[in-house]
């Protein structure tokens, strides 16, 4: 039996690419689980009076609605949901941990919500963007040679950036780790200044730093209304101890006979979004905590694979300390990493 740690995506992994994934025809689903997953994800957002996952899925083209966050959370919920239930039983599920967005993911995953509740909780933050609005921004940028390993020029000038912003009167924070990447958020005026004075570098087709469109500024102090409010909207949900160890984004791990419910609660609705999400730790604590035979990336998409590899460069994990390692030991008769977002990956944990 081979020991999986589940890593669960967040925002921005929904894509066009992703398109139809739920809902078209020609995709098998012989045991029907897909199509329970999608009817009981669109009964609940009839309920809220929201665009279903069938409608959004099923769309002819992807687009802004796709992009929005009370949209993009049900999408990326449903996918990751989906895909934990769809694993081959004789994968021995380890620790389970996810990126920003993920954790809600996750915290289905690890048995602390049914489909349904951890859906409400995906749902509501999300929502938050719609009903209120996006709050500053977050802006990605790349700290890592070619072979994904950390450029400390690149890793300082970021850093410097950051507290110039902070020194001329504005607001910037750190907001996410993400392997070779750092997200970090701000008000607008912090924003612009970002973008104007992070190092820019070209990286396969894209040009970093570049803002992420319709992300309000998460895991920052500005978003502590957001978190005050979402105590008051999910005060009658109820937490339950995780099944399997689930571990944070500070790398805090959550075990199953000696977790309190309100310590997740109050991670999840207080710490959480308030404060730095740190998924290269999370994922570090998984290899060393954990020794994992192999790590399972839940879907939709592939595009967290990067920074799992990154992460990987980073301990030298199995030996891996380059970008190439990385790819050679993925084209070999033992990947470490199955991303459930590619067809033939996916085959081999399902």
């Amino acid at each position: 039996m081979r020991r999986v740690a589940l890593v669960c995506p967040g925002r921005g992994t929904y894509t066009r690419t992703e398109l139809g994934i739920l809902t078209h025809t020609d995709r098998p689903d012989p045991s029907g689980l897909r199509a329970d997953f999608v009817s009981r994800a669109d009964r609940w957002r009839a309920q809220i009076g929201r665009a279903s996952i069938s409608e959004l899925d099923g769309a002819d083209r992807f687009g802004s609605l796709h992009l929005k966050g009370e949209n993009a959370a049900a999408l990326i919920y449903t996918a990751g949901a989906l895909d934990a239930a769809s694993l081959a039983e004789d994968l021995e599920v380890v620790c389970i941990c996810g990126n920003s967005m993920g954790w809600y993911t996750a915290l289905h995953v690890a048995g602390v919500f049914g489909f349904e509740e951890g859906l409400r909780l995906a749902d509501t933050m999300g929502g938050f963007q719609a009903e209120d609005g996006v709050v500053g921004g977050q802006v990605i940028v790349s700290v890592v040679d070619d072979q994904w390993r950390e450029d400390p020029v690149l890793a300082s000038a970021v850093e410097g950036a950051v507290q110039q912003v902070v020194q001329d009167g504005h607001r910037a924070f750190a907001s996410i780790e993400l392997g070779g990447y750092r997200v970090l958020a701000g008000d607008q005026d912090g924003v612009r200044l970002l973008l104007q004075s992070l190092p820019k570098r070209q990286v396969g087709e894209r040009e970093y730093p570049f803002q992420l469109l319709g992300h309000s500024a998460f895991h920052t102090p500005l978003m502590e209304p957001t978190s005050r409010r979402a105590y008051e909207v999910l005060s009658d949900l109820r937490w339950s101890a995780p099944e399997v160890s689930v571990i944070d984004g500070r790398g805090h791990v959550f075990r199953p006979l000696t977790t309190a419910p309100d310590q997740l609660r109050d991670y999840t609705l207080g710490h959480q979004v308030t404060r730095p999400y740190d998924f290269t730790t999370s994922l570090r604590v998984a290899l060393r905590e954990f020794a994992p035979d192999a790590l399972v990336l839940l879907g939709p998409g592939d595009t967290l694979g990067g920074a799992i590899g990154m992460t990987l460069v980073e301990e030298g994990w199995s030996d891996i300390r380059s970008k190439a390692d990385f790819l050679a030991r993925q084209k070999s008769d033992d990947p470490i990493v199955f991303a459930m977002g590619r067809p033939e990956q996916r085959a081999a944990v399902v």
